[in-house]
């Protein structure tokens, strides 16, 4: 909830001209309930934020949200045709008002903990987890989804209400720089980094631009702030040395400070470990899968640990944690098959660590792993080589590989260098920007895989968000 002198107050403190169109004199008391960017999610007594991108002007879709009940809209010019009392909210640079806008809500409520999270996989089950477990001491925001960019950031920021004792935020980078400056609208009291990976390679360049970029989440915080760090991921760790704040390391290494020992069970359906933290230890049993599964559940305990809740209460959460949709979703496949709903995205890093999961775990006489995978996107001038790592680091790990797309052709590549049978790969080609070739190769994906898995098998569907690999699920 925030207000209309929410958004003046912040937009005079930095010389941004602001106009108001309207019938109604402006009222800097008119509470906003939340704000949206899109006119379809829109509801009473919302803000409608109209952004100009590349194919779609928010610009077109003010009446609509009128309609349905927004307030006003922050906009860059009015437009006719709307209802009497709706305000038009004129700015120069709608996103420059939008962050304006959050740093004035968040100025309001500084006894709010604002917990930033980046790195390169993981960071929206290390969000969910963190909050689950928060929110078991005190009311707490999270982000929306995967609202981490500049957009969804202060949008998330946004729907900050006066009980919320925590901020568990989302941040995602694509260039460096961009976490410094999504740390300006609201600095963290917390920066808790996951992993450095390969994630948006093509626009970083190399994996050191992208610690670079992730370690600006740690640098923007104040001495008295906390750094909570991957201890065994060596990117990650060395960020200890680009903060004055004290750093608490999570991990599985003898150096960490909530560490997990012991870990036993079933890879993908869920290890079950001793969670050890200043000379406590707790029995943990996961219900989210993979190696990865216990990075999560850790980093989520070192927060926990940090706010002092105990282990017995970090305990519960955990194992209450199921997987978020579409990262590593357990669902019935084809044939009486278990599918693994991994589709929500993909990089290297993380479709590797669901397949040494699925590797790992045990099937019943006969069973079969197949890995499904379209393309890994925004890997720039290193996506036939990270295509091909990926798909020579599979070859031990799964039985069958279907790979869709235009850049999947590498992962059979690199998986028929390694050793596969080629009578295990298939490659569907797709044009990703033909949407109706796209969906094509998925049904014929979807033909094989309902006429060749057997009840016994497991069959794990992953590619980046850009190739709605969802619409494969639906037809198995």
């Amino acid at each position: 909830m925030f207000t209309l002198g929410d958004i003046l107050q912040q937009a005079n403190k930095e010389d941004m001209s602001v106009h108001i169109s309207g019938t109604l004199a402006p009222n800097p008391e008119m509470i906003f309930r939340e704000a949206h960017h899109d006119s379809r999610q829109v509801k009473a007594g919302d803000l409608f934020i109209a952004l100009k991108g590349e194919k779609v002007d928010g610009h077109d879709y003010i009446a609509s949200a009128a309609r349905a009940g927004a307030r006003a809209a922050l906009c860059a010019r009015p437009v006719a045709d709307i209802p009497p009392g709706f305000l038009q909210i004129i700015v120069p640079d709608v996103i420059k008002a939008l962050h304006a806008t959050a740093h004035a809500r968040t100025q309001r409520q500084p006894e709010t903990l604002y917990l930033g999270i980046t790195g390169s996989n993981g960071k929206t089950s290390t969000k969910e987890a963190i909050a689950a477990i928060l929110e078991r001491s005190a009311p707490t925001l999270k982000t929306l989804a995967s609202y981490n960019t500049e957009i969804g950031y202060p949008l998330t920021l946004l729907r900050l209400e006066p009980q919320h004792r925590y901020a568990v935020l989302e941040m995602g980078a694509q260039w460096v720089g961009e976490l410094t400056m999504l740390s300006r609208v609201t600095r963290p009291t917390w920066s808790l980094i996951t992993n450095v990976g390969s994630s948006h390679l093509g626009y970083f360049g190399s994996p050191e631009q992208i610690a670079i970029a992730k370690s600006e989440l740690v640098q923007a915080l104040a001495p008295d702030g906390l750094a909570l760090l991957n201890y065994d991921d060596l990117r990650v760790r060395a960020m200890s040395a680009q903060t004055s704040a004290p750093v608490l390391y999570y991990g599985q290494g003898e150096g960490a400070d909530v560490r997990a020992t012991d870990i036993a069970g079933d890879s993908l359906f869920g290890r079950r470990f001793t969670l050890r933290y200043k000379g406590e230890e707790m029995p943990i049993q996961l219900h989210i899968p993979g190696e990865h599964g216990i990075t999560i559940a850790l980093a989520a305990a070192a927060v926990g640990c940090a706010a002092g809740i105990s282990l017995d209460e970090i305990r519960q959460a955990l194992e209450a944690l199921k997987p978020a949709k579409r990262r590593g979703e357990i669902k019935p496949g084809p044939n009486g098959s278990t599918l693994i709903d991994d589709s929500y995205n993909a990089n290297r890093q993380s479709i590797l660590a669901i397949a040494q999961a699925m590797h790992d775990t045990t099937l019943a006489s006969g069973g079969r792993r197949w890995a499904v995978l379209g393309d890994i996107l925004e890997l720039g001038k290193y996506s036939r080589e990270e295509h091909r790592a990926c798909g020579a680091a599979l070859a031990p790990l799964v039985d069958s590989l279907v790979a869709i797309g235009e850049q999947a052709r590498f992962y059979v590549e690199g998986a028929l260098d390694a050793g596969m049978p080629s009578e295990n790969a298939y490659f569907y080609s797709a044009d990703i920007e033909n949407s109706a070739e796209l969906e094509a190769a998925k049904r014929a994906a979807a033909d094989l895989l309902k006429a060749e898995i057997r009840s016994s098998d497991l069959v794990l569907i992953k590619a980046s968000l850009g190739l709605a690999m969802d619409t494969l699920i639906n037809q198995l």
